[in-house]
């Protein structure tokens, strides 16, 4: 029985009224994605922070892919930093591979299995597409990653076992392919093991890597959620990734197409970023595929965006004179969203109070120790 998920965002003011308000959704029926946006300083962390601790505590699974350190306990609301430690387990990706299924065939409902040659060529395109490999390097890593796939149980460290496999070939294109690729095959980022999605929060540190690994790390993450999904009888799931200004989200990418197909496989995003204009119009079109926003104060150029995501061309001057004049722990929210008693959602963009927190910080330390 699919369950409802009720998440605090925090208060409205209506003249003299205070009314709390909040989403809900049925994950696995319903969009349950979230964008946060805002400039540094005005809640943005908190509010994303307060959502993944209260999925948590609902005994959903949150995947947190976190690029740059913002999980570290310094960068955790403090009221919030027991809750995430008794609800979080740590891996440390650059000393620590990742248990992961992302490089076991799949096994349809029909009965038949998915190639290993077909599944090798997905993840040699992924990593081409960021390394720019030439298509001779693209070829023979596909044919590398195709022996350790087919041999896994001898082969459990994938990349290291790739690395050797591309080094034993021995022709030009694998010696080009091997002078690209050693800098991240080096790295034993992922071992072939089963994986437990138990609730709670699974933090996946990739602050170490240089930039472009991580790209491509949380591409391969992406693409073995979003396939995992895909297949079926899976329990509602979350993937919370922070800063995530530097990540693509166009159509063809796992991340776009998370956003756009992800509630039919019971996956959603919890996305934050301070910034939007890295990313291009179809890319914040895309942004706009998840069912809840909340915008906090934006950078001055960044006004602009932020009132096109929210409204239509002739509310645009009113939502930016709105976004302008937030104060810290303030937000536009858009999307559903529950006021007080009422029994039906608005759709229209209000400012929302990020706060009462410590409601939050309590009821997920409760169920996490229990």
């Amino acid at each position: 029985m699919s369950m409802l998920s009720q998440t605090y965002i925090g208060k409205y003011y209506e003249g003299n009224q205070e009314l709390s308000v909040s989403t809900k959704s049925i994950p696995g029926q319903d969009n349950d994605s979230y964008v946060i946006l805002g400039e540094s300083g005005y809640g943005k962390s908190v509010a994303a922070q307060s959502i993944v601790l209260q999925k948590a505590n609902q005994s959903y699974s949150v995947r947190s892919i976190d690029i740059h350190n913002s999980s570290a306990p310094e960068h955790l609301f403090p009221i919030f930093r027991k809750s995430f430690e008794h609800l979080s387990s740590q891996i440390d990706a650059y000393n620590t591979p990742i248990p992961t299924t992302l490089f076991e065939p799949l096994h349809y409902a029909d009965g038949t299995m998915e190639s290993p040659a077909d599944l090798s060529y997905t993840l040699s395109n992924i990593i081409a597409n960021h390394l720019r490999l030439s298509r001779s390097s693209t070829a023979v890593l596909s044919e590398a990653l195709e022996h350790a796939i087919s041999d896994r149980d001898n082969n459990p460290d994938i990349f290291p076992a790739v690395h050797k496999t591309l080094e034993g070939f021995g022709t030009k294109a694998s010696r080009n392919a091997t002078a690209h690729l050693a800098p991240l095959l080096r790295h034993n980022i992922f071992r072939h093991q089963p994986v437990n999605h138990s609730f709670g929060i699974e933090n996946i540190g990739l602050s170490k890597f240089p930039p472009l690994f991580k790209n491509v790390i949380v591409d391969l993450l992406l693409f073995d959620e979003f396939r995992t999904a895909s297949q079926g009888g899976q329990p509602p799931r979350y993937i919370y990734i922070d800063e995530m200004q530097n990540l693509s989200i166009d159509k063809d990418c796992y991340l776009g197409k998370i956003l756009t197909e992800g509630r039919k496989y019971s996956l959603n995003v919890i996305l934050a970023s301070q910034s939007i204009r890295e990313f291009n119009a179809s890319e914040r079109t895309m942004l706009c595929q998840a069912n809840h926003k909340l915008l906090f104060h934006p950078a001055l150029l960044e006004v602009k965006y932020y009132a096109e995501l929210l409204a239509s061309p002739q509310h645009r001057a009113e939502i930016s004179d709105l976004l302008r004049n937030l104060e810290v722990g303030q937000c536009v929210f858009q999307g559903p969203i529950y006021i007080g008693e009422e029994a039906k959602p608005t759709c229209a963009p209000i400012c929302v109070n990020v706060s009462h927190l410590e409601d939050i910080a309590s009821a997920s330390l409760s169920k996490s120790s229990t």
